[in-house]
Parts: structure tokens; C-alpha cells; sequence
């Protein structure tokens, strides 16, 4: 009997402004609420494929440029290591032709989206960081 998966992942996020004459954050007082939301991905019978890796230095590292449902990167290096910053765009083996890194990944934080199914998947560091990743078809 074949195994369907299922990934449910929940998302976050606080927009806050920088109140100079009180000296403090707040809650945007144009959004007024927090940004959640819950995702259910139904996938094929494939595993999702779970690594983790090393960025050393300045470095690249195109990790799918097959099609996927689900993409999963977290960078686990310690306070002070490098960001990762991703792209989805289009690139050769070595991610030499990759634009638009719009996302960055500091130690501790991640990022989880169901994405189009023709997207990359390319980790860039500003310095030597470990990171883990989750894909899924």
C-alpha cells in the first residue's frame, strides 16, 4: 500500500514600527495584528528528502532544480555565523547565474512556503553557517 505525506506548517510574524520619540517598538499601527496562517501540503507517495550541510565561506549551493511542492530551510549555525540568503530563480550547476536572493536566513530563523512547482532552490552564505533543509514533491 503506497503512503501518502502530508507536511502542515504554520507561519508568524509580528510587523512592528520604530517609535523614535519614545524610543521603543510597537505593534504597526497600519497592519494592528499579528501576520499567522496554517498550510497543509498534500504530496505524492515520494519522501520529502530532510539534509543538512555546511556553507563554507562565501559560497553557493543550488539544492533542487527539480520540481517541488515544498521547501524547508533553516539556518541551525550559531549566533554571529553567517546568513543565508535564498533564490528560486533559474541557474546553472554552480548557481553562478541566480538573481533576485530576496530572502535572508540568520542563525535561528527559517523559512517554509508551498511554492510553484517549477521553482529552484539556491543557498547563498555571507559566511561559513550549517543549515538544514526539507524538500518535498
Amino acid at each position: 500500500m503506497a503512503t501518502n505525506y502530508k507536511i502542515t506548517y504554520k507561519n508568524h510574524c509580528t510587523p512592528q514600527e520604530y517609535l523614535t520619540e519614545n524610543s521603543r517598538w510597537y505593534l504597526d499601527s497600519d497592519i494592528g495584528t499579528r501576520l499567522t496562517g496554517t498550510a497543509v501540503v498534500d504530496l505524492s507517495t515520494t519522501q520529502p528528502t530532510y539534509a543538512t550541510d555546511t556553507l563554507t565561506g562565501v559560497q553557493t549551493v543550488v539544492i533542487t532544480t527539480a520540481a517541488q511542492d515544498f521547501m524547508y530551510v533553516k539556518n541551525t549555525g550559531a549566533t554571529g555565523e553567517g546568513d543565508i540568503t535564498i533564490s528560486f530563480a533559474d541557474a546553472d550547476a554552480d548557481g553562478s547565474e541566480a538573481a533576485g536572493y530576496s530572502i535572508r536566513i540568520s542563525p535561528g530563523e527559517c523559512f517554509a512556503s508551498k511554492v510553484s512547482t517549477f521553482a529552484n532552490l539556491i543557498v547563498k552564505s555571507t559566511a561559513t553557517t550549517t543549515y538544514e533543509y526539507i524538500i518535498a514533491t
